[in-house]
């Protein structure tokens, strides 16, 4: 199982400081971000290390990483079964279409809207074999793009301070659903 990258767990306990995080807190956004995918270790290597597409059974399988990731951490007790929640949220999305509880807006533990966040930057931003890796501001405008349904819209604000290194994200254009309509993140906040 590939490990999770520097970068994530960087970038996530930046962000977790952007947006003023106690220190507790953000040890949580840490040890997630280090350990969001440790439930994968229970799934099939032959699934997990597939090079192509998963099928339709085999995304049934892979779903299921955030229970086992809970539910390993649980076993451990402490620090790692505090974090086991949002290992077991970090796979969800805004909107509720995630997985595994199909969790939307606030009800997502904030570190697991940062972690999610942040693995998908670096995701865009690394190369892979089956793909480039994308230019920096092709993937935060990705990011934006993806505000509000898929992403917490003050994570992808905050993340994109954090990436410029300076408060930019006033200048962005208004975040738009597919549909052209204005989108409002669900705590009213509106656009970036």
């Amino acid at each position: 199982m590939k490990r999770p990258s520097r970068c994530v767990v960087e970038l996530s306990t930046l962000v977790a400081d952007k947006l003023g995080l106690d220190v507790r807190e953000r040890r949580r956004v840490e040890f997630a971000a280090r350990l969001h995918d440790v439930g994968k270790s229970a799934l099939p290597r032959e699934i997990v290390d597939k090079p192509g597409p998963l099928t339709d059974e085999e995304w049934d399988v892979m779903r299921t990483h955030p229970i086992r990731g809970q539910e390993l951490l649980d076993k451990i007790g402490g620090v790692p079964s505090d974090v086991g929640p949002i290992v077991r949220a970090s796979h969800e999305r805004w909107d509720g279409t995630g997985y595994p509880d199909g969790l939307s807006g606030p009800s997502i533990p904030l570190a697991a809207r940062i972690v999610a966040c942040c693995t998908a930057f670096d995701a865009m931003t690394t190369e892979h074999p089956y793909r480039s890796r994308m230019h920096q501001e092709t993937a935060l405008r990705e990011l934006v793009d993806h505000a509000g349904w898929q992403f917490d819209p003050h994570v992808v604000r905050a993340l994109i301070s954090v990436v410029r290194g300076s408060v930019l994200t006033a200048s962005l254009p208004e975040l738009r659903s597919p549909n052209g309509d204005r989108r409002l993140d669900r705590a009213g906040a509106g656009s970036l």
